[in-house]
C-alpha cells in the first residue's frame, strides 16, 4: 500500500478514513489530558509569581534542562490535540461525559416487590412493579440482581408501557449482568435512551429484591484526560518543590542533566528507542494474534534496558569521572556537602531517566493505539467488550493498559539508578556496568533462589537468604504478563512498588553516602 503522506494521521502507515478516526480520537484523548496539566502548571507558576523568589526560582526551573526538553515534547502533545481535534466525530460527548463522573459509581437498592395484582395485559402479562431504578443506558456497566423468589426482571424505555426485555431471575441466585456480555440487556435496549426497572412477582408472598447498579460515563475513556493532567501536574510541581526547597541540590541535579543530556549516548538511547517502539508495530512475532501483547512486553523491557544504561553511564560519569578527575573536589569546596553532592547527583540521575521515559513513552502509546490496526490488516479477529472490529475504544483501551508498565518499569529503573550511584561512589564505569547489571540479573531471581535453598543445608539457605536481604526483589516489578494480557493492575500493588522503591533508593542512598564520605578526592 501507499503511504498516504497528506494525511496527518498517516503515522507510520496507510490507514483508511475510518480507521484514521479512531486512532485520531485515541491519541487525543492522551493530547487534551497533556493540555489540561499544563494549564494547571500554568496556573501554579503564576501563584508562584506572587513570591519574587519561589517565582524566580520556578521560572528558571521551566528554563533549565530538565522541564525545557519535556516542555517540548508535551508541546508537540498540545498541536496534536488541536491538529486532530477536527478528526474525532465524537469530541463533544466524549468531553461532556466528564460532567458524568461524579454522578456515576455504585448504587444498592434494597426493595420489596410485592405480589402482583391488577388486571392481566393484552399479552397476558400481570402488572410490574416499578423498582424506582432509572438509568440511561449508556451509562451502564454492571447489575447484580439477587431476590429471596422468582421474578421478572423488566425494563422499559422511560415514558413507554411497552417492555423492552424481560429476564428471569430465580430465587437464590444471583443475576449478573455486564456491558459487553452477549445477549445481554444492552444489546436490547436502543443506545442512547434512558430506561427504568421494574419487577414482577408471580409467586403467592412479597419477595426481598437487592440489587447493585454500577455506572460509568458514557465513555469512560474520558477519565483518562484527568489521569495523564494529573501526570503532568505532578511532574512539573516535583521538580517546582525540588527547585524551591533543595536549591542547591537542585542546582547539582541540573548541572548533572545539562552535562549529560546531550552526550551521544542520551541521544543515541533515546533515537533507538523511539525507532523501535515504531519499528514494533511491523515486525511479525508470529503469536496467532497475539502479537500487541508481544509487544508491550518487548517495549517495556527495551526501555527499562536503555533507562538502566542511561542511568550507569550518567552516574559514571558524572561522579566517578568526576572524582578521579577532581572536579568533585572544586565543588566540594564551595559550600556544598558531600550529602548534597551524592543526592544532587542522584536526583539529576533520576531527571534524566525521567526526559528519556517522556520522550519514549509519547511514541509508545501511540504506537500500542495503532498496533491493531495493523494486526486486523493481516487478519487478527480484533474483540472488545463483545463487539468485533476496530473501534477507537479498542486502541485507547490497548494504550492505556501499558500505563501501570510504564510506572513500574521506571521505578526499577530508579532502584537501578540507585545502586549505580553507590557504585560509582567507589568503582569507574566498567566494573558499575558489570555490578548494576549483575545485581539486576539477581534481583529477577531472587525469589527461584530462595525457593530453591529452602531443602538446602543450612549455609545455603544463610547465603540465600542474605543474598535476597540485600539485593532488590526486582521481580516485584515484573508484571508483563498482567499488562500485555490488560489485565488490570490494583492501584494498591502500585502503591506498595513505590513505597518499595522509595526505601530501597533510601537505602541506596545512605549507603553511597557512607562509602562516598571517607572517599579521599585528593
Amino acid at each position: 500500500m501507499i503511504p498516504n503522506t497528506s494525511s496527518l494521521l498517516g503515522f507510520f502507515f496507510y490507514i483508511d478514513e475510518i480507521n484514521r478516526q479512531h486512532l485520531a480520537t485515541a491519541v487525543w484523548l492522551f493530547a487534551v489530558g497533556v493540555v489540561l496539566g499544563l494549564m494547571v502548571v500554568g496556573l501554579i507558576w503564576a501563584l508562584t509569581l506572587m513570591s519574587r523568589k519561589f517565582g524566580g526560582r520556578c521560572t528558571a526551573a521551566l528554563q533549565g534542562p530538565v522541564l525545557m526538553p519535556i516542555s517540548i515534547v508535551l508541546g508537540i502533545w498540545t498541536l496534536l490535540a488541536f491538529a486532530l481535534w477536527p478528526m474525532v466525530p465524537d469530541s463533544m460527548q466524549i468531553l461532556q461525559s466528564l460532567k458524568q463522573i461524579p454522578t456515576t459509581g455504585t448504587s444498592t437498592y434494597e426493595l420489596v416487590v410485592p405480589v402482583a395484582s391488577g388486571e392481566v395485559d393484552q399479552r397476558g402479562q400481570v402488572p410490574a412493579y416499578p423498582l424506582e431504578i432509572v438509568v440511561p443506558t449508556d451509562q451502564m456497566r454492571t447489575m447484580v440482581v439477587e431476590s429471596t423468589g422468582k421474578i421478572d426482571l423488566v425494563a422499559r424505555i422511560q415514558g413507554t408501557d411497552e417492555d423492552v426485555v424481560s429476564f428471569d431471575v430465580a430465587g437464590g441466585e444471583t443475576f449478573e449482568w455486564r456491558r459487553g456480555d452477549r445477549g445481554t440487556l444492552l444489546r436490547k435496549i436502543p443506545t442512547g435512551e434512558t430506561v427504568e426497572f421494574l419487577a414482577r412477582n408471580i409467586t403467592n408472598s412479597d419477595i426481598q429484591v437487592d440489587v447493585t447498579l454500577t455506572t460509568e460515563p458514557e465513555h469512560i475513556e474520558a477519565e483518562s484526560i484527568f489521569f495523564v493532567a494529573a501526570l503532568v501536574i505532578g511532574l512539573y510541581v516535583t521538580y517546582f518543590i525540588m527547585a524551591c526547597v533543595l536549591p542547591k541540590m537542585s542546582a547539582i541535579a541540573e548541572a548533572t542533566v545539562r552535562s549529560e543530556l546531550y552526550q551521544i549516548l542520551f541521544l543515541l538511547c533515546a533515537v533507538i528507542g523511539c525507532l523501535f517502539m515504531v519499528a514494533s508495530i511491523y515486525i511479525p512475532y508470529q503469536t496467532f494474534g497475539e502479537d500487541i501483547k508481544v509487544l508491550k512486553h518487548t517495549c517495556l523491557q527495551a526501555m527499562m534496558v536503555l533507562g538502566i544504561v542511561v542511568a550507569i553511564w550518567a552516574a559514571s560519569r558524572s561522579i566517578a569521572e568526576e572524582i578521579e578527575g577532581r572536579t568533585a573536589l572544586t565543588l566540594l569546596s564551595k559550600p556544598v556537602s558531600r550529602r548534597q553532592f551524592v543526592l544532587g547527583k542522584f536526583a539529576g540521575i533520576a531527571w534524566l531517566v525521567s526526559v528519556l521515559f517522556v520522550i519514549i513513552s509519547s511514541v509508545f502509546v501511540v504506537s500500542v493505539a495503532q498496533k491493531p490496526i495493523f494486526d486486523k490488516r493481516e487478519g487478527t479477529v480484533i474483540e472488545y467488550e463483545g463487539e468485533k472490529g476496530i473501534t477507537w475504544q479498542v486502541l485507547h483501551h490497548e494504550a492505556m493498559s501499558v500505563a501501570p508498565g510504564l510506572l513500574l518499569v521506571y521505578m526499577e529503573t530508579l532502584v537501578l539508578a540507585g545502586v549505580s550511584v553507590a557504585i560509582s561512589t567507589r568503582l569507574p564505569m566498567v566494573a558499575n556496568f558489570m555490578l548494576t547489571f549483575g545485581i539486576w540479573a539477581l534481583g529477577h531471581l531472587t525469589p527461584s533462589i530462595m525457593q530453591a535453598s529452602v531443602e538446602g543445608f543450612e549455609p545455603v539457605q544463610f547465603v540465600a537468604s542474605f543474598v535476597a536481604t540485600i539485593l532488590p526483589v526486582l521481580k516485584n516489578f515484573e508484571i508483563y504478563g498482567a499488562i500485555s494480557a490488560g489485565r488490570e493492575i490494583p492501584l494498591a500493588y502500585l502503591a506498595g512498588t513505590a513505597l518499595y522503591t522509595v526505601l530501597y533508593g533510601a537505602l541506596t542512598m545512605f549507603l553511597a553516602l557512607i562509602l562516598f564520605e571517607d572517599r579521599d578526592l585528593t
